[in-house]
């Protein structure tokens, strides 16, 4: 079918970039606007914070699943028809998940909701690249590291306002009219892209199988092991065992199969390896830092949800604008030095996060926040550009699914990283400031009056065990103040040995046949 013709002076990249970029939007904002709302989820669904997580960890799963199957979806019907698809099952899921009734059902939608996301990231990611011609191949992958970075980083602000204004099931509601947009403008002017020269290949059932094994197994056992004390656990001991089995078999029967699902081929490249590797520790760095900042302002702080979104909101924008800098810089200089540039900025402003504490004013947390977007805004382009610079056209698809894949299951440690010491860091200075305080230490009969006091000013009874509570209370929350600080550190050092790998890239200097547009 023969697209509507469109005005001579609009290029088809830009309307291609904007039909696209609504997919990558909406489906990215999902991956946090549905936090701020679980509190809210957990009495309407009848269930507690255990039950309450699989809400994410099921999008996670589904949605690392199906990134790497999309290459062979792109190859068998189209870029054109694969994105169309995702956008039908994600939107449709998201009815489903507005209309939830249980946890089970919950559950249900997230899993085709992440399905469709997988699906449309990819498929976005790799028509942006083969749309743009070479010299605008940073810029375009600048376009699509907006939405990978602005939409998670709104979603809090905007799942705080909708749940406080209207209900918990509108930040799915919100997905109806947007996806029916993106639907009609792809199935009138979006283009295929698919390059003449890429051959379909066998469907992978057994890699697939593997492969859905193995990231099953890698993100339940890291969202369950804190639950489950780790390796005390058989249930977790089980988890490891099953997932190192079907990591070797993946790799044994991928590295031997004509037809791969995930072509490891890709990563002799070294270029790609490395540029692979430091997009998964840039991505546990800040997505672990993503799920801590709501917590910090919101259980430590004490501010209200939407005061909470406000305040992460300019960090949000200079996460735009650091996006685009990203992607020019990129076609117009060179991106090694920008990835460089990026990481180390990145480690510095993760590092110094950890300066919070239960007192930073709102303007120094605001200032933090931006210079930490602006940085992790600026590591997405090159990244992606370096990545799949020496790729050819018809192995583009594969790698940017590659990518994207192994970015989510990075998101998922990172956050399993941030969640384990928060956890450990929070018990250990408890009970180390616990130990201090007693009826003997100066500083508590100095504080422990000042708690009567205050009680008996209200009118409490039982002053005493009224005045020990909020002392204990104090202490909990000194500790969880030191314990986000050493989160913040420990995600650094993940951004700064990216920094380190960025020195061992030879930047490629051959341009690649680039995927010509289908009219």
């Amino acid at each position: 079918m023969k697209p509507l013709s469109l005005s001579e002076n609009i290029s088809y990249k830009w309307v291609a970039m904007f039909i696209v970029m609504i997919g990558v939007f909406m489906t990215l904002l999902s991956t946090t606007i549905v936090n701020i709302t679980l509190p809210k989820m957990m009495a309407e669904l009848n269930t507690d914070t255990l039950g309450i997580q699989w809400v994410v960890i099921t999008y996670m799963i589904s949605a690392a699943i199906a990134m790497p199957v999309t290459a062979w979806l792109g190859a068998a019907i189209g870029r054109r028809y694969t994105y169309i698809i995702g956008l039908v099952i994600f939107t449709g899921a998201s009815l489903f998940c507005g209309q939830a009734w249980n946890l089970e059902s919950m559950n249900i939608a997230r899993l085709i909701q992440g399905i469709g996301e997988g699906i449309i990231v990819v498929t976005a990611l790799t028509i942006l690249y083969e749309t743009f011609p070479q010299n605008e191949k940073g810029l375009s992958m600048g376009i699509f590291g907006l939405g990978a970075c602005f939409a998670p980083a709104l979603g809090p602000t905007l799942g705080g306002y909708l749940t406080e204004h209207l209900s918990w099931r509108w930040v799915f509601y919100i997905n109806l009219p947007v996806g029916l947009l993106g639907l009609l403008l792809a199935l009138v002017w979006l283009r295929e892209t698919k390059p003449e020269e890429e051959r379909l290949l066998r469907f992978d059932w057994i890699g697939f199988s593997m492969m859905a094994l193995m990231f099953s197994c890698l993100i339940t056992f890291l969202a369950r092991g804190q639950e489950k004390e780790w390796l005390h656990s058989d249930f977790i001991l089980t988890l490891i065992v099953l997932f190192g089995i079907s990591l070797a078999a993946f790799l044994i029967w991928e590295g031997r199969s004509k037809a791969p699902l995930i072509d490891l081929r890709l990563f002799k490249d070294p270029v790609f390896s490395l540029c692979v590797l430091i997009l998964v520790l840039g991505s546990m760095a800040i997505y672990g830092v993503f799920f801590l900042l709501p917590l910090y302002l919101v259980g430590l702080r004490l501010y209200p949800t939407t005061m909470a979104g406000l305040l992460m909101l300019p960090g949000s924008l200079a996460t735009g604008v650091g996006v685009v800098i990203g992607g020019i810089l990129s076609d117009r200089w060179r991106s090694k030095p920008v990835l460089l540039i990026s990481t180390i900025g990145l480690a510095w402003t993760s590092f110094h996060l950890s300066t919070l504490n239960l007192y930073t004013p709102k303007e120094i947390f605001l200032f933090d926040f931006i210079l930490w977007g602006g940085m992790m805004g600026l590591f997405f382009a090159p990244a992606l550009t370096l990545a799949l610079s020496r790729l050819p056209a018809e192995r583009v698809n594969m790698g940017s699914s590659i990518q994207n894949s192994l970015r989510l299951v990075a998101g998922s440690i990172g956050t399993s990283v941030a969640v384990t010491i928060l956890a450990r860091k929070s018990a250990y200075h408890f009970e180390a400031l616990s130990a201090k305080l007693t009826y003997d230490n100066i500083a508590f009969k100095q504080l422990f009056p000042k708690f009567s006091s205050y009680l008996l000013g209200k009118g409490g009874s039982v002053v005493d065990k009224q005045a020990l509570a909020m002392a204990e209370m104090t202490i909990q929350q000194t500790a969880t103040s030191y314990a986000f600080q050493s989160c913040f550190i420990y995600l650094s050092l993940f951004a700064l040995l990216a920094a380190v790998l960025v020195l061992f890239i030879r930047e490629p200097k051959v341009k690649v046949k680039r995927a010509s547009v289908v009219h």
